[in-house]
């Protein structure tokens, strides 16, 4: 209600072409990238769907999709993007002024172990296409060829 009530206030004291260029394109743009980002890497073409009885926490965290989305914007957003499975995995103790190291040590970790299938990592530097071809390919479709039963 408070934002409701400020972004009205706003738009009265600046008038229509202010508010819009200040105020709502660029919260259409953080909406939009917010948005984005975090149904991309919850998303991915070979996605796993566990049931009530197949779910544990690890294999949820290991669903989840490190995107690159370059150098420029990984080091931008603090690598929350591109360590999105060490968020998972560690959310209480790794803060994200860590996130790359600890991508690169998890990376390494299961390498040595002969566990790097687990973990999922998608080039993504044409982000905007990508959303859109997600949405096309898995928005409400369900392939029961990826849903884990047993």
């Amino acid at each position: 209600l408070v934002s409701l009530v400020t972004a009205c206030s706003l738009w009265h004291a600046m008038g229509t072409a202010d508010f819009a260029v200040v105020c709502f394109v660029p919260w259409l743009v953080m909406s939009f990238w917010l948005f984005m980002v975090t149904y991309l890497q919850h998303h991915s073409d070979d996605g796993k769907l566990y049931t009530d009885e197949t779910f544990t926490f690890e294999r949820g965290a290991f669903e989840t999709v490190d995107r690159d989305y370059g150098k420029w914007i990984n080091r931008m957003s603090h690598h929350m993007m591109d360590g999105h499975v060490v968020h998972h995995l560690f959310f209480t103790k790794v803060p994200h002024y860590r996130l790359e190291g600890a991508t690169k040590a998890l990376r390494k970790g299961l390498e040595e172990r002969g566990m790097e299938g687990f973990y999922k990592r998608i080039e993504t530097l044409d982000f905007t296409q990508e959303i859109v071809r997600q949405f096309d390919k898995n928005w409400f479709f369900i392939n029961e060829d990826q849903v884990v039963r047993k």
